[in-house]
């Protein structure tokens, strides 16, 4: 062969991998690298973009600014140039004129002016009048306090629109006195304009300021005029104002009393009404508590401040309209400002990336083009080799030598669906004769490539699904938890493995299904479903045969039954009347033999209890001895044909025992379940025969007796010990009747070659917690 010829296989997966590298790699970072510089240039841009947009929000709030502090201004104005005008007028005017003045000049006020809410004029002497709208009406209401002392009444005239006098009502003052109240005294004492507190009037939820004034008239009395604002059209104002997106604005005092901004009505009723009380509250303004904190430390001017992980710009100004010194407070979030730069960006990126996706389109094309092939031949390749394993394990299961061997276990059918499935437990469930039970011949876990069997299910348990069995399609179920079908399923016999989905796969019967096959967590199971077909018709097959041959063994019994039941009549009369159907030792005990006597360590020991057939036979007791001595011959057959020690009839229990020996028998066991399995049998059909329902239940256990020869001539041979209290309990505790229930220490040690199913863990009296299972059949 020349140099030529020769392939390396290493250079051939080198030359692969970079077949691979070039197809993929290469478009791929050229994309990555497009798609880099695009997201560089985007972030520049959105950056200065951004810049230019906080830079141009800082002059818009400060226009903000000032805009709010005009309006603020002549919002104010009415009560401070209003309150000088009035007082000239007033003081001025002849003494018979001067209420005619007040309410005039009030009364077109209010007429104009939607801020003031009210008007006040008291003098010295404690006289009192008030002017302000008809809250009942458009028109006005005008007070007088007449009177002095406890007969001192407020008269109140209402005037529609057009001043015509519409009633009149009067109420007392209740101790009324202007000359006390806040705005009078400070007027008073400070010689010159005077802003008073905010107050709230709780009755209409409006927040006053007043401004008021003292003056002197000609004829030297003293007055003191006053305007009230209601900062309600205030608050208005600013609550439509557009700040950004979502910016707010708020005036405060020095100490942080809110006198105008959103949510007052709320401040105002969490505050009890009492302006004392309406700060700024964190909770109900988190952003501009903040604002206002770094206000008090910085001074006056714009800030930034960082609440969470967005950033928000607060401006604050002096109002310096009234005595009091008044904060306007406004804050914006950022992002309401430099949105459309991110927005903006956004849209070159997407700009960007929509041509990158149609070049990275026309790459994967080209790229798909070249690796169709090879994907078509990989699949060309996993699917001969798919159908070579196939082939395979439909071979082995062919040269399999017991095939169609009822008695042979036959492993290999769950071995190989679980191989080519991938399944994690594959069981082969046989349906019983009477549709009630599955019983399970084979099942096989992948996992701990283990072999298990005999568990039993009743319809009882899992009624809806034996129907999905009995109706003889393939179901594949990916959670059997949530279909109705297999929940119950799923709960008694997959939970505790942790498995959730479920394949099943009818066997068909010549007259129907007669039992199913069961693949857990199997994800090619519908790829193998040709093979586990196959597999189903021949259990089908092997399910037939066994059939048949239960059959010809259950005739052969009965045939030599009827032959041997006649001529041991006479010894079957005796045992009855010595109470053993089966004398210890097998047969009767050679004359001078000794008995054994003493502490025997491992007795298998089986209980059977059967109902009252006299009940159920009352009217004619001659058919119940012979039903009854029937029933004893085909027993005493079962126990010689098994090699059983002694049988002994104690009124409707039946006690048989194997194994009593000085030393332990390691198969004393096995010949008690053997003889279980027949005798069940034998019940069953003797029962059967007679038209009677299975009326019995059995229970083993093996452990250490004591036992010997008891009494005179004729001596008697007894055993007694826990051994013999356990099976009676096994046999009272059988789930079913006609079931045999077993303890854990015959499950271990017959389990290699018997089929069992697990009932649960009880309490036993003397033996404490133990678990009990049920005997279904050899393996």
């Amino acid at each position: 062969m020349s140099a030529d010829e020769i392939v390396d296989p290493a250079d051939a997966r080198s030359d692969q991998m970079r077949r691979v590298l070039l197809q993929v790699g290469v478009p791929i970072l050229g994309v990555a690298l497009v798609i880099a510089v695009i997201a560089a240039i985007g972030v520049h841009s959105y950056r200065v973009i951004r810049d230019g947009a906080l830079s141009l929000t800082h002059d818009l709030l400060v226009s903000q600014q000032d805009y709010i502090a005009q309006e603020v201004g002549d919002y104010l104005s009415p009560a401070s140039a209003g309150t000088v005008i009035a007082r000239d007028l007033l003081e001025h005017g002849a003494q018979d004129v001067t209420g005619r003045i007040f309410n005039s000049y009030g009364g077109s006020m209010l007429r104009h002016v939607p801020q003031i809410h009210s008007f006040y004029l008291a003098d010295a002497d404690g006289h009192f009048a008030l002017v302000e709208r008809d809250p009942k009406g458009q028109g006005l209401e005008t007070t007088e306090l007449t009177g002095l002392g406890a007969g001192a009444q407020f008269v109140h005239q209402f005037r529609d629109a057009q001043d015509r006098p519409l009633r009149t009502e009067s109420n007392p003052t209740g101790g009324f006195d202007p000359r006390t109240r806040p705005w009078y005294r400070g007027a008073v004492r400070s010689g010159q304009l005077y802003w008073s507190d905010p107050y709230l009037i709780a009755q209409t939820g409006q927040l006053i300021i007043t401004a008021s004034i003292a003056f002197q008239t000609l004829d030297g009395r003293h007055y003191v005029f006053a305007v009230n604002l209601s900062l309600n059209e205030l608050t208005n104002f600013l609550d439509s104002l557009k700040i950004g997106q979502s910016g707010h604005a708020l005036i405060l005092d020095q100490d942080g009393h809110l006198l105008a901004g959103r949510h007052m009505v709320d401040v105002a009723k969490k505050a009890g009404w009492d302006p004392a009380k309406m700060v700024l509250d964190p909770g109900t303004y988190p952003i501009l508590a903040q604002a206002f904190d770094v206000y008090r430390v910085e001074g006056y001017g714009p800030h930034t401040v960082r609440s969470g992980k967005r950033n928000f710009i607060s401006i604050a100004a002096p109002l310096p309209v009234t005595a009091r010194k008044w904060v306007l407070l406004l804050v914006a979030p950022e992002s309401d400002f430099a949105n459309f730069a991110l927005a903006d960006g956004r849209q070159n990126l997407v700009f960007s990336l929509v041509i990158v996706a149609l070049a990275g389109v026309l790459g994967v094309l080209l790229f798909r083009q070249g690796r169709r092939g090879d994907r078509l031949a990989e699949q060309l390749e996993q699917a001969r080799a798919a159908s070579g394993r196939e082939s395979q394990a439909l071979q082995a299961v062919a040269g399999y030598p017991n095939l169609f061997d009822p008695t042979d276990d036959a492993l290999i059918l769950t071995h190989g669906m679980a191989e080519l499935s991938h399944a994690r437990r594959v069981a082969i469930w046989r349906l019983m004769h009477d549709g009630g039970t599955l019983l399970c011949v084979d099942s096989y876990d992948s996992r701990q490539d283990a072999h298990s069997g005999g568990f039993e299910l009743s319809r009882s348990q899992l009624e809806p699904f034996f129907d999905a069995v009995a109706h003889g399609d393939a179901i594949h179920v990916a959670d059997a938890a949530a279909d109705a079908r297999t929940a119950s399923f799923h709960l008694l016999f997959m939970r505790a493995f942790g498995s959730r989905g479920l394949s099943l796969v009818p066997v068909q019967g010549a007259s129907g299904p007669v039992g199913v096959i069961t693949l857990e967590d199997a994800p090619r199971a519908v790829a193998a479903s040709h093979f586990i077909a196959t597999i189903a018709g021949i259990v089908a097959a092997r399910f037939s045969a066994q059939r048949y041959g239960a059959v010809a063994a259950a005739a052969a019994e009965l045939a030599s039954g009827e032959r041997t039941g006649g001529s041991s009549a006479e010894e079957a009369d005796h045992a009855f009347g010595s109470g053993f159907l089966v004398p210890p030792g097998g047969a009767v005990p050679v004359e001078g033999e000794a008995m054994p006597a003493g502490l025997f360590p491992a007795v298998a020991v089986m209980v059977i209890t059967f109902s009252d057939l006299i009940v159920s036979a009352r009217a004619d007791p001659a058919k119940m001895m012979a039903l009854v001595e029937t029933l004893a011959v085909r027993l005493q057959d079962v126990a010689h044909r098994c090699g059983l020690y002694a049988i002994k009839m104690l009124g409707h229990r039946l006690v048989c025992v194997a194994g009593c020996s000085r030393t332990p028998d390691p198969g004393a066991a096995e010949r008690m379940a053997n003889a279980a399995l027949a005798m069940r049998e034998a019940a069953l059909s003797v029962l059967a025969e007679a038209d009677l329902e299975p009326v019995f239940r059995m229970g083993i256990d093996v452990g250490p007796v004591f036992g010997g020869l008891l009494g005179q001539e004729p001596r008697a041979f007894n055993i007694w010990g826990d051994a013999i209290g356990m099976a009676e309990m096994m046999a009272y505790g059988a789930p079913e009747i006609g079931t045999i229930q077993v303890t854990e220490t015959v499950y271990h040690l017959l389990r290699q070659r018997f089929l069992f199913r697990e009932r649960g863990s009880f309490f036993m009296p003397q033996a404490g917690v133990t678990r009990t299972y049920v005997l279904a059949g050899r393996r």
